[in-house]
């Protein structure tokens, strides 16, 4: 038996994308086969099924996009409870039945049941019962949601500009890249046709209503018509039986509508935050512990009124015991943040390098003075940290350990490693906790903004395909925060299981580690600062003095090589070997001060570095340079159109010139992409630089090399050109 049903379930999952059309074809299948009593119990009961489960999802949602096929589900339950309405219709009118009595039960058992629990023995009761349900759900349910639906898609649309000029300044700023770029643009397109789907999907709540109580008013002229015209039965028999059938088959169908109308408002009310509203509600309702005791103070109050003291006392005490137990945890939760925020403040890794500190205490320790005091506090809010990473509650007990906590020494580690390979040392790093963040959540900020977050799972692996394809295994599916793929959350025990299938497995502490470097290596260039040029100058003195002698600042001065480094570091080319970078900047400078092209000159000099950073080796371990050309036309477009702004080159291209630039070498470069490579392009030396600036926020990681920076002993492969092509061609392709 366990085996037949994990193949029904495995049969069901594999052709689930069959169920809608499938069920929409059952439907139609209703409304022209007639159907018996049990049946139709069993399209109510799933009626009813359906109409639940949808209230509980829409109640448990953190954001409206976690339904975004909701406005499809109204459609196609609003079409199930009119088949039904049809159906029932059909067995209450059409019943063969020779007295009243004999009609109850032929459109089933719960309808019937529905009438007498409502009617019972009295017709006008049951009748006005229905009646305020239909008034209620119309006038109040249904207008309301179809109102907030309406105002919802006016909004997300007319923010919808604004919103996307947010991400362009984002993308433009460096914030962002264009895969994080894409992924918004994508969420914002979804959400703003989901609320609009949602306006027009309300009308289908509201029609319903309508719907139902034409229907409910058809039935009992119908019956009434059938049972005295037809069938000879008096009008009062004819008018308890009619009556209680018709309630019942009114209230199968408008109770689940009424569920259906209340979800709906429930998915439009839910405007994100990251909580459900079972999360949210309880929270903002109560607000703190002097709302309970205003509560408590109220009801004590009403107490010694002539009303009953009774209910009222014990709901006072409820309130007060509530008000107190909040307190108490309100107390405690600000005495742990305290003590959390004072060991925080030295959770930072300390530099390693203490040649590049910068700021040292010098002179004899005294008592520190008032305004001494209020200066020093004023001068720790107001400054920024140029690295800070913020960890959520679950993550403290991970970088509390100082030198021995799992995530400082993988920080240390990336510290060392980009001093090695881009020649810069990253300042010193804060780490401290945010109560802002979900429990297992990060942040990583440069100079007080967020550049990078994510979340970690302790306890368990992130397994990341190396095929593309996530393993079927047992967990969560995420996605990676340093490039953004797709990878799967397991238990520690699924280890060999993943990595037997091509995965690689790693840490949270690994994950956070490789996220922190991608981010480093990504924003070099906002690290580099004046006085860390300054101490590297001081440490290249050393070695070479006659060259920072000559150099600094008789042909340039430290603030213009600090803009040549940046430059460079954009491109992500190291700038370790600073002797070559000042001998070619010196050279460049008598003919040139510009930033930029003083930055081209230093490339000449790293060629053979930048070269070796891309070259792969080939199955005779020789060097081999995989990439791109551009191809005649796209160059001479590019280098055609760059103008000089602010000292640095720009593109003056339209917008579809530029696209169609950067689709020509995407489509070029999918070789590499599919192969692993990166993404390297050969461009004459008068369009690298353009071009590099016009493929970075499309394509991430990619590389612009000049052809005069191809050095010998690295064999060259040649994948593909980028070239241009006319617009029809284009189109047509």
């Amino acid at each position: 038996m366990p085996r037949l049903l994990d193949r029904i379930a495995s049969f069901l999952a594999e052709h689930r994308a069959l169920a809608l059309p499938a069920a929409f074809l059952a439907m139609v299948a209703v409304l022209v086969v007639p159907l018996g009593p049990a049946a139709m119990d069993a399209l109510v009961a799933l009626n009813f099924a359906f109409a639940v489960l949808v209230l509980v999802r829409a109640s448990s949602l953190r954001g409206p996009l976690e339904f975004s096929a909701f406005p499809a589900l109204l459609l196609g339950t609003t079409l199930f409870r009119l088949v039904i309405n049809v159906a029932s219709t059909r067995l209450i009118l059409g019943a063969d039945a020779a007295t009243p009595a004999e009609a109850q039960g032929v459109a089933g058992s719960l309808i019937e049941s529905f009438g007498r629990l409502v009617a019972g023995n009295n017709l006008v009761v049951g009748a006005t019962v229905f009646a305020i349900l239909v008034i209620v759900q119309f006038v109040v349910i249904t207008k309301g949601a179809s109102r907030m639906a309406e105002v919802a898609a006016r909004f997300a649309l007319d923010a919808l500009p604004g919103r996307q000029m947010a991400i362009d300044a984002d993308v433009a700023s460096g914030a962002i890249d264009a895969r994080a770029a894409r992924r918004r643009r994508a969420a914002l397109a979804r959400e703003a046709d989901f609320f609009g789907a949602m306006d027009g999907a309300s009308r289908f709540v509201r029609g319903d209503a309508v719907a139902g109580l034409v229907i409910t008013g058809v039935n009992l002229v119908g019956g009434l018509l059938v049972g005295v015209v037809q069938k000879g039965w008096t009008f009062a028999e004819t008018a308890r039986a009619i009556t209680i059938l018709t309630i019942g088959d009114g209230l199968a169908a408008q109770i689940p509508a009424f569920i259906i109308a209340v979800a709906a408002g429930l998915v439009t009310a839910r405007v994100g935050g990251g909580r459900t509203l079972g999360e949210a509600v309880p929270g903002q309702l109560v607000g703190g512990p002097r709302t309970l005791w205003m509560l408590a103070g109220f009801l004590a109050a009403l107490a010694l009124t002539p009303l009953p003291a009774a209910p009222l006392l014990v709901g006072a005490a409820v309130s007060a015991a509530g008000a107190w137990a909040m307190g108490r945890r309100s107390r405690s939760a600000t005495a742990t943040r305290g003590s959390s925020a004072a060991g925080s403040a030295a959770l930072r890794v300390p530099a390693r390098r203490p040649s590049l500190s910068v700021g040292a205490g010098s002179g004899q320790e005294g008592p520190e003075t008032p305004a001494a005091a209020r200066a020093r506090e004023i001068g720790a809010l107001l400054a920024v940290e140029p690295i800070e990473l913020e960890v959520g509650a679950r993550l403290v007990e991970l970088v509390r350990e100082g030198d021995g906590s799992p995530v400082l020494r993988r920080i240390e580690v990336v510290r060392r490693q980009v001093a090695q390979d881009l020649g810069i040392i990253v300042p010193p790093v804060r780490v401290r906790d945010e109560r802002t963040l979900p429990a297992g959540g990060y942040r990583i900020r440069i100079r007080g903004a967020a550049v990078g977050e994510g979340e970690l799972r302790l306890g368990e692996l992130l397994a990341m395909p190396g095929d593309g394809q996530l393993p079927d295994l047992p967990g969560i599916r995420v996605r990676e925060p340093a490039f953004g793929l797709d990878a799967l959350w397991i238990a520690s025990s699924l280890r060999g299981l993943a990595e037997g299938r091509g995965c690689a497995v790693a840490a949270p502490e690994s994950v956070l580690g490789a996220h922190f470097a991608t981010v480093v290596r990504r924003h070099a260039d906002e690290l580099l600062t004046r006085e860390h040029v300054a101490d590297l100058l001081s440490e290249l003195g050393r070695r070479a003095p006659r060259l920072v002698e000559d150099t600094v600042p008789a042909c340039i001065r430290p603030g213009e090589l600090q803009r040549v480094m940046q430059c460079l570091l954009r491109e992500r080319v190291p700038v370790r070997d600073l002797e070559a970078v000042l001998e070619s900047v010196a050279d460049a400078s008598r003919r040139t001060r510009d930033p930029w092209s003083l930055a081209e000159s230093a490339r000449s000099a790293l060629r053979r570095t930048i070269c070796q950073q891309y070259a792969r080796p080939d199955v005779d371990g020789r060097p081999v340079l995989s990439c791109v050309a551009a191809g005649p036309r796209l160059d001479a477009a590019v280098a055609g159109a760059v103008r000089e702004t602010d000292g640095e080159p720009a593109i003056a291209m339209a917008a579809s010139d530029a696209a169609r630039v950067v689709r020509a070498v995407a489509a070029a470069a999918r070789p590499l992409a599919e192969s692993g490579l990166p993404v390297v392009v050969l461009a004459s030396r008068g369009a690298r630089a353009a071009l590099a600036r016009l493929l970075a926020p499309h394509i991430p990681g990619s590389a612009v090399l000049a052809y005069d920076e191809l050095v010998r002993g690295i064999d060259v492969e040649r994948v593909g050109d980028a070239e241009l092509i006319d617009g029809s061609a284009e189109a047509a392709a």
